[in-house]
């Protein structure tokens, strides 16, 4: 006799599973309950968190509402009025269609939604505890919806076991909250915490109105808007948005807001686009503030291949990698660098960059090869393009495949150089489409050194390079990174159980803080205070920093600073505070270390040498970089033809 394995399986089984995939932590309840007031058509919204949303979390908007029965059918699943047909799949405008969230938020909390259509001579009230409904109960809400979301997970213990802390769980809800305001300026938000303001938005339409709310006046002046392509004109597409200057770098890419048909999306081609375009005025691991704002035809994207819809397909990623290389670069090339005013302190700031064209450059154009207007714009095989981008496309091809750039050179006299980059070559380069890049076959004679025997530097090379012999061969000492292991082994043992010590500034510094950030301030300023900084309130609203950890003083810049305090707080809900201490002390060693160009006497060269080989790891520095190359006996030998 068998039994069956196979079961269908209960509908509130599925309920969870579904709750697993949509909602994976209060921001994400957060985000669908926004989306769903943006598509009811919503002007105010306004968004109430209690103890990171574990508690409670509550959306009001003043959209068209829903009659009682749509209010029952809001919470089965599969319910939506975003779409009808499947034909619809293919000219989705809304950012919901499945008709998943609700049913499952209602699955794994309590909810109580209250809501007025116009059409309705009163509102109604509908509670739900575990995604069992009752009412409705007859409500006197005015025209809108609101929902309010409690115990979330409360019936599954397993997920809510993995919730981070309040505070944490309040950062990431309060990036959800900003990138909305941002992308609909049309909107006023009002976003509380136990209703205490964290910040609001006038709802103006304005972009530089909502930046300013999320970012604050510093970094909104300093914003430099983002040049469309020209090949996007009357082609019903549109990009828009602002880029800051290289000079307000930040540590992670957290201040970059994309928006695609003003869905925020998180997509690997959209950041490697930015990455790419950035990598000629940004140093390596910083990121500039970016809003981006992109909106096609539907018909040319999927966003249904991800539950939380944070993802999204295009039909030619190709075009859209080019497109959004192009105005970054555009936007970003020739800024001219001037330096600022002396302040009364007698200190220079960092520079600034204005977008302005150096008058002395002169333009060079370079004709991209005859098929490369094909190949940027082919679609996959099956899709056919709408007409206003085909003749867009046709509009390319008849510009004469000319593209030319201005970008600011680091070793250049006039601070810039032309250079000439084939937007189809780098597309390719980045995602392998169609050509196949070939690699370099010669590879560095150089390998990293785990063993020293009787070691003695010879000279330094070039202010920068200590060289040396011993039994094996030559070998090189990169003397910033020595001095960086040197320099870190040191601060451990320093601080290995006990706070970093701070120094006081003479003049408090304002920071440029996300409402996320300063929520976390306010959640760890205890942990924050053990790592050496000091941060206050004042009553002007702004953050300031009055002490911070004892560095090299020529790093105590207003800039250096917030770039400290930024790479301590930046991705704070996945580190320890051990994790973060020791990233803290290995940003501490490299800035206090000696640098590449600074010259060294022989008794100095020999101290450091003898230093790094009492260190636990000489051979790596902090960062993971190799500190000694080898260039054995053998190696010159062959290299003279002597063997």
């Amino acid at each position: 006799m068998t039994t069956e394995k196979i079961k269908i399986l209960d509908g509130e089984v599925v309920n969870r599973i579904a709750a697993g995939e949509v909602v994976e932590r209060p921001a994400s309840v957060v985000k669908e309950l926004i989306e769903n007031a943006i598509d009811a058509g919503a002007t105010k919204i306004e968004v109430e968190i209690k103890e990171g949303g574990q508690k409670s979390i509550e959306i009001t908007d003043n959209g068209e509402g829903m009659t009682p029965n749509d209010a029952l059918l809001a919470f089965m699943p599969h319910a939506t009025s975003k779409i009808s047909t499947d034909e619809d799949l293919e000219y989705i405008s809304t950012l919901g269609f499945r008709g998943e969230a609700l049913p499952s938020i209602a699955s794994v909390s309590h909810i109580t939604l209250s809501t007025h259509s116009d059409g309705e001579p009163t509102g109604c009230r509908i509670t739900l505890d575990g995604g069992k409904i009752k009412g409705p109960e007859p409500d006197a809400f005015p025209r809108g919806t609101r929902i309010i979301v409690k115990n979330l997970f409360y019936n599954t213990p397993a997920r809510r076991k993995f919730l981070k802390s309040p505070g944490v769980e309040m950062s990431q809800i309060s990036d959800i909250v900003c990138h909305y305001m941002m992308g609909y300026p049309e909107i006023a938000f009002k976003f509380t915490k136990s209703n205490i303001k964290i910040t609001s938005s006038n709802g103006s339409g304005n972009l530089l109105d909502a930046v300013l709310a999320v970012y604050g006046p510093e970094v909104a002046k300093s914003l430099i808007p983002l040049k469309e392509p020209p090949s996007l004109a009357n082609s019903g597409m549109s990009l828009k948005g602002y880029i800051s200057p290289p000079n307000q770098a930040r540590p992670s890419s957290r201040y970059t807001t994309t928006l695609i048909n003003r869905r925020v999306i998180k997509a690997k081609l959209l950041n490697q686009a930015i990455v790419r375009a950035c990598s000629a005025f940004f140093p390596k691991g910083k990121y500039p503030v970016l809003i981006l704002d992109l909106r096609v035809p539907p018909e040319l994207i999927d966003v249904n291949v991800h539950p939380q819809k944070t993802e999204i397909r295009f039909k030619d990623e190709r075009w859209v990698f080019a497109i959004i290389w192009e105005a970054i670069q555009t936007s970003l090339s020739g800024l001219k660098m001037v330096s600022s005013p002396i302040q009364q302190s007698g200190t220079q700031t960092s520079m600034d960059f204005q977008p302005e064209l150096d008058p002395s450059i002169e333009t060079k154009t370079i004709e991209l090869p005859d098929d490369s207007t094909s190949s940027m714009f082919t679609p996959a095989p099956g899709f056919k393009l709408p007409d206003s981008y085909r003749n867009m496309q046709s509009s390319v091809s008849q510009s004469g495949n000319q593209f030319s750039q201005q970008i600011p050179s680091q070793n250049s006299s006039s601070n810039y150089e032309n250079r000439v980059f084939d937007l189809n070559e780098n597309a390719q380069e980045t995602f392998n489409l169609t050509r196949p890049t070939t690699q370099n076959s010669s590879v560095s004679a150089f390998a990293p050194v785990l063993k020293l025997s009787r070691p003695k530097i010879l000279a330094q090379m070039k202010n920068t390079y200590l060289l040396g012999e011993d039994d094996e061969g030559l070998f090189i000492v990169d003397q910033h990174v020595a001095h960086e292991r040197v320099l870190f082994d040191q601060l451990v043992k320093t601080y290995k159980d006990k706070p970093i010590t701070a120094q006081p500034l003479l003049f408090p510094v304002p920071l440029k803080l996300l409402p996320s950030e300063r929520l976390l301030i306010k959640e760890q300023i205890k942990q924050i205070k053990a790592l050496g900084f000091s941060v206050e309130q004042e009553e002007d609203g702004l953050f300031y920093v009055t002490t911070v950890p004892v560095t090299d003083k020529k790093t105590n810049d207003n800039q250096s600073i917030q770039n400290l305090l930024s790479e301590v707080l930046n991705g704070w809900e996945g580190r320890s505070i051990a994790e973060i201490k020791t990233d803290l002390l290995k940003t501490m060693a490299c800035k206090a270390a000696i640098k590449a160009g600074d010259p060294l006497t022989p008794a100095e060269w020999n101290s450091l040498l003898d230093q790094l080989l009492k260190t636990d790891n000489p051979f790596t520095c902090p960062h993971g970089r190799p500190i000694v190359l080898r260039l054995s006996t053998r190696q010159i030998e062959v290299g003279f033809l002597r063997v």
